[in-house]
């Protein structure tokens, strides 16, 4: 195996970042002063704290009582996201061999000395808003720090992601795709992660997995240890790489926004008296291998990738059915316009033999340009001219029926969804007008009878919104849901607030229809599993 690129030792750790402030140049010292691997583990202990293995931490971390499972509103509580990026930091800033009089290592086994840091961070943070933050570019601020901040928040140690995931990227061609190319199944390379995910979070300290609490195939488990792990070496390397690559394409890039390489590899391998594994965020290897999935796919042929939409398309429609038994999901009809092939948009929900609502779903995983970049319209074209092509579907339907092109009874209010897997335009008034500005001019061109009537207000949805929504509504609150959002003064909300912002709240939140275990044949042995042994090391913990 080639030997990884070496790191490169500035004279200047401030070389990476030529606008930077003292307080940074104060924290890219402190972290240039302290071993790695006990960064590393002071994170995973402030991570485990405010979780639910928190009594796990008191092994590593001295700390107060208030910060024990604190949660967000606290004083005390660490955000996830912040915590993401002092671990990125930590990996692209260069170390230096220094006398130890003039180095300053910050203990890591004491939480006043994490807060130091972690204030450093948003120090930092702070004063590089004061150059880009404007009021002329404040909504887009919003949009990238909602990517940042609202996937940890949501998570992805869920049975929702889990399933989600696996039904619509870990099947037929897809994991064909996935075998063939890593030579495990897909069930395999969850089932390993799984297990890793437990086994991260019990402990910083980790061997290395040799087996497993279920039956996978031989040489699953370092195939998958491959895969969601990297030694802390060549993860420096490769972490600077990718910050590079980013910022030849995007310009400077502020400290909140550099690109996390735990993403790609959430465990770490460093090298002590055994090899050791640490996972600073036990929950980014689930991530890896759900999420993840659709990246594995990057490179298929054009079947495959077809094949990941079309389990998209019928999962929204069985999560609605689910959900509201009381609706008719239906597929897209074929039919023939102008001797060419036609479609209706994916999902033509049905209530009482009429359609209430239309979906057109996009697969499409939002790229890092389309999360980050200043303009995420311009620096992720083509994927966002995706959704304004699919408002000019839902556009096209409407006007098809209202021509006669095809006969489809619609009821006096019908909804236009685009349907996302992520959040392409969550809080971004700017962006969704963008996207239908797109939609308008693709209308001109392609369906020039289409008149404003036709051109009804779109709604963007990820499949995340939807679900929360069906779990807090009845049939009448979805669309009730829905309706409202397309008001002015809603614009920008995403749906999960409109629905919240509408009130009359269920008491009981409907429980998640399906589970992992109809795809992943280990998965309920697993879970038990996990629980009992969580519990057992919770119990050990706070004993001693």
């Amino acid at each position: 195996m080639r030997p990884p690129t070496p790191v490169r030792f500035s004279k200047n750790p401030m070389d990476m970042y030529p606008k930077g402030t003292k307080a940074l140049a104060a924290l890219m010292k402190r972290l240039s002063d302290t071993d790695d691997v006990r960064l590393l583990v002071m994170i995973w202990a402030m991570h485990t704290l405010q979780g639910k293995r928190a009594a796990i931490a008191r092994n590593y971390i001295r700390f107060p009582r208030e910060a024990y499972n604190a949660q967000i509103g606290s004083l005390y509580f660490a955000p996830k996201w912040e915590m993401e990026t002092l671990v990125t930091l930590t990996l692209n800033t260069p170390k230096y061999v220094f006398p130890a009089h003039v180095r300053d290592p910050i203990d890591t086994e004491e939480f006043s000395h994490f807060a130091h840091l972690l204030n450093l961070v948003k120090k930092v943070e702070d004063d590089e808003s004061r150059q880009h933050v404007n009021l002329d570019t404040i909504m887009r601020e919003f949009h990238k720090l909602g990517h940042r901040q609202f996937p940890w928040q949501t998570g992805w140690d869920n049975i929702a992601s889990v399933y989600r995931h696996i039904f619509i990227y870990g099947d037929g061609p897809c994991a064909k795709h996935f075998e063939d190319t890593y030579g495990l199944s897909v069930s395999d390379f969850v089932g390993c992660a799984f297990a890793l995910y437990v086994q991260m979070g019990l402990s910083p300290f980790n061997p290395a997995l040799e087996a497993v609490p279920f039956a996978v195939a031989d040489g699953a488990i370092a195939k998958t240890l491959a895969m969601v792990s990297q030694d802390l070496y060549r993860a420096r390397a490769e972490s600077r790489a990718l910050y590079a690559k980013f910022r030849n394409s995007l310009g400077p890039i502020p400290l909140a926004y550099h690109p996390s390489y735990l993403r790609m590899k959430p465990i770490i391998r460093y090298t002590g008296a055994k090899n050791h594994y640490i996972a600073p965020f036990p929950e980014l290897v689930l991530m890896r291998a759900t999420v993840g999935l659709y990246y594995d796919l990057i490179g298929a042929s054009t079947s495959v990738m077809n094949h990941a939409r079309t389990r998209f398309e019928v999962y929204a429609r069985e999560v609605i059915k689910a959900y509201c038994p009381e609706f008719d999901p239906e597929p897209a009809i074929k039919y023939k316009h102008k001797n060419s092939d036609a479609e209706t948009p994916d999902v033509l929900l049905k209530r009482a033999g009429q359609v209430v609502s239309v979906f057109e779903c996009k697969a499409t995983k939002l790229s890092f340009q389309a999360q980050y970049g200043d303009d995420p319209a311009e620096d992720a074209t083509d994927q966002y001219k995706q959704i304004a092509n699919a408002v000019f579907q839902l556009w096209r339907f409407f006007s098809h029926v209202r021509r006669g092109i095809i006969n489809v009874p619609l009821a006096e209010e019908v909804n236009a969804v685009v349907l996302t897997m992520e959040p392409w335009t969550q809080t971004s008034k700017e962006l969704r007008k963008k996207m239908i500005e797109e939609a308008e001019k693709i209308a001109v061109v392609k369906e020039p009878e289409m008149t404003e009537a036709d051109k009804r207000t779109p709604l963007f949805v990820s499949i995340n919104e939807l679900e929360y929504v069906l779990g807090h509504s009845d049939g009448d609150q979805m669309l009730a849901t829905f309706k409202t959002a397309t008001e002015d003064r809603y614009a920008g909300w995403g749906a999960r607030e409109v629905r919240r912002d509408l009130g009359n709240m269920p008491e009981k939140v409907k429980r998640y229809p399906f589970t992992p275990g109809a795809f992943l044949p280990w998965w309920d042995h697993a879970e038990t599993r996990a629980r009992d042994r969580l519990a057992v090391a919770k119990e050990t913990a706070e004993e001693e």
